[in-house]
């Protein structure tokens, strides 16, 4: 059974992150995100790569940004992104949606 990875509250996200075979809960203010980006990706399987959309979070002290993709997250998608884009008009975080055209700056 699937579960939500991105959890929402007014100032803080609960992110589960996938690191190597296990997860990691992380809880991230609003202060430690420097942005949020949707975009168009390919996701690298064994193969093969395979067209995606994914979802991409910028924080504070981490070097590589955190994703989610369109496939692996699947009836939980359009939550994520509606969440994030209220999440980040109340918060000022940067916004970047390449899918649909739009830029949103603090």
């Amino acid at each position: 059974m699937a579960k939500e990875h991105l959890l929402f509250d007014k100032t803080e996200l609960l992110a589960v992150v996938r690191m190597g075979n296990n997860f990691a809960v992380k809880n991230l203010k609003y202060s430690d995100i420097l942005s949020i980006a949707f975009k168009p990706c390919e996701k690298k399987g064994l193969f093969k790569s395979t067209p995606s959309e994914c979802i991409e979070l910028k924080v504070k002290n981490q070097n590589q940004p955190i994703y989610y993709y369109k496939h692996e997250e699947g009836k939980f998608w359009d939550g994520y992104i509606a969440g994030l884009k209220t999440f980040a008009k109340n918060n000022r975080i940067t916004l970047t949606d390449e899918l649909s055209g739009e830029t949103a700056a603090e």
